[in-house]
């Protein structure tokens, strides 16, 4: 299994609440990976630790009855598949949480309430983009450098999955109102996107 070469992701201010069959989707979906799990209790905490060839990790969880809720100031995480695994979580489980990716190129900041995107920051040493939840897209120039259009792209291709996701609920809550206001958009962002196309 491909590892990538380098990954840092650190969860800040995680706060996740986990029901029973939620949490054993998680464990079942890290140990089809190979991972070892096991845990480690202390007074009031439970670590669920997750081992692979020569790393560890802890993810602290603090004990309820009906639930285990997963907290932390902050977490380091060097291991890709753990990182996107604990992102599904926050997104499924409606966490809050700030998400910062290092990657060898930018760094990407997300930051979540309650499984939602809040807002996303692209930072690339020369350039700064940020998309929030009314999906208008701040764009920041340094050095004078404008956006590359597949950045914008990449982007775009997030706001559309994200209001795509939107419509899907609204459909299934049969909101007209929504229904209507998620198509504008959509019809709207895609009318960008094939703009943005013709500069690719």
């Amino acid at each position: 299994m491909m590892r990538d070469s380098f990954v840092e992701v650190e969860f800040s201010d995680i706060y996740i609440e986990l029901s029973k069959p939620a949490l054993h989707q998680f464990i079942k979906r890290m140990m089809s990976q190979h991972y070892s799990l096991f845990w480690r209790y202390d007074s009031k905490t439970i670590y669920l630790m997750i081992e692979l060839e020569d790393s560890v990790h802890e993810l602290p969880f603090i004990r309820n009855t009906e639930f285990l809720t997963l907290s932390a100031d902050s977490l380091h995480v060097y291991d890709d598949v753990l990182a996107s695994s604990l992102e599904k979580l926050l997104q499924h489980e409606k966490g809050n949480g700030i998400v910062k990716r290092s990657t060898e190129g930018p760094l990407y900041i997300t930051s979540y309430q309650s499984g939602d995107i809040e807002s996303m920051i692209e930072i690339d040493g020369s350039e700064k983009v940020m998309m929030n939840r009314n999906g208008s897209m701040i764009q920041y120039k340094d050095d004078g450098k404008s956006l590359e259009p597949r950045t914008i792209y990449n982007m775009m291709n997030l706001e559309i999955d994200y209001v795509l996701m939107e419509l899907h609920e609204a459909l299934l809550d049969s909101d007209e109102y929504l229904i209507t206001m998620h198509k504008k958009k959509l019809k709207k962002l895609i009318t960008r996107r094939e703009q943005v196309e013709q500069l690719l």
